[in-house]
């Protein structure tokens, strides 16, 4: 398998792991069913530190796959 195809397997798998991860909290946050409780299980505190610390990876994925490398723009330069 080449290695670009691994890359982006696992880029594919850390987004949708992110979405769903989002899903399953915001679900749990607003379903009083799973909750057990009404009101008192408040999951926003785990939101907030799960948006932040993922939306960096996001980030870090966007940036390897949109990036320009100095190698490829400088052998298109020299062809």
């Amino acid at each position: 398998m080449s290695q670009r195809k691994i890359q982006f397997i696992f880029s594919l798998l850390f987004l949708l792991s992110y979405i769903g991860l989002l899903v399953i909290i915001l679900v749990v946050e607003i379903s009083d069913h799973v909750n057990m409780k009404k009101g008192s299980n408040s999951m926003m505190g785990e939101i907030k530190v799960l948006l932040g610390v993922l939306t960096g990876g996001v980030g870090q994925i966007l940036n390897f796959w949109f990036q320009t490398s100095k190698d490829t723009s400088q052998q298109d330069k020299t062809t």
